[in-house]
């Protein structure tokens, strides 16, 4: 049975000085080097609806699912050229509320307040056949939400961005990566057909297609350990901000 890995971006961009999270910052030439390996192994990047496609067939290997959280400008202006060049795919799990503005809710913690796709930025990523993914109406840590809430920030957010892009939006991403049973429930209601976690390890066709494991890109780690990640076939639980 095939093992998929989901990989896990957040900015690809230089990190500043004194960035509390360096690890969520992967640099251009990193990001480079980092599809470089996957296209000289002879894998491919594609989106996660590919990726399901290819999982529910058991036709994943040689797959590897490229996955953004949040909508940084710097996903299509930096990462997409980077991708193309590879004949990559793949989806950004966009703030359907913060469209155009930045990162209210991190840009504390990470000591930036980092630019977000606009509504035209979303057109051009989806224009370059990459796949717009719900992160939520506003980014909030969803366990222990009001049910009123959290069906305006799981569902309402799917809405929004259908109406917005005009395109049928058919996966979710935790915000921060928390999910209970209700959010997972509340997830399923909205009818989304996948959920991305941050628990690490590869997802295989038996798994609940809305509690997908992914793995994080460390931006601190270099190329030997990004390719150990690819790898290795099971990896231990951790809990990962996103």
């Amino acid at each position: 049975m095939s093992a998929l890995p989901i990989l896990c971006y957040h900015n690809i961009g230089a990190a500043p000085g004194d960035a509390a999270f360096k690890l969520l910052y992967v640099s251009p030439d990193l990001f480079d080097r980092q599809l470089w390996i996957l296209w000289r192994l002879g894998l491919r990047g594609v989106s996660i609806s590919e990726g399901m496609r290819q999982l529910a067939n058991n036709t994943a290997r040689g797959s590897v699912v490229l996955t953004f959280d949040d909508g940084y400008a710097d996903t299509l202006t930096t990462a997409a050229p980077i991708m193309k060049q590879y004949g990559f795919r793949a989806t950004c799990y966009v703030v359907s509320g913060a469209v155009g503005t930045h990162n209210l809710w991190d840009a504390d913690h990470l000591g930036e307040t980092k630019p977000l796709m606009s509504r035209t930025q979303l057109d051009q990523w989806l224009a370059a056949g990459m796949e717009v993914g719900s992160h939520s109406l506003s980014h909030p840590r969803l366990c222990g939400v009001a049910p009123d809430r959290l069906r305006e920030e799981i569902a309402g957010s799917r809405s929004a961005l259908h109406t917005m892009l005009g395109i049928e939006v058919e996966h979710f991403a935790y915000p921060f990566g928390q999910f209970s049973g209700d959010v997972v429930e509340s997830v399923r209601d909205a009818g989304y057909s996948s959920a991305v976690t941050t628990v690490p390890g590869k997802a295989r066709a038996g798994d609940d297609r809305l509690r997908l494991p992914r793995i994080l890109v460390n931006g601190e780690h270099g190329a030997w350990r990004f390719l150990l990640r690819i790898a290795r076939p099971r990896f231990p639980s951790a809990a990962v901000s996103s």
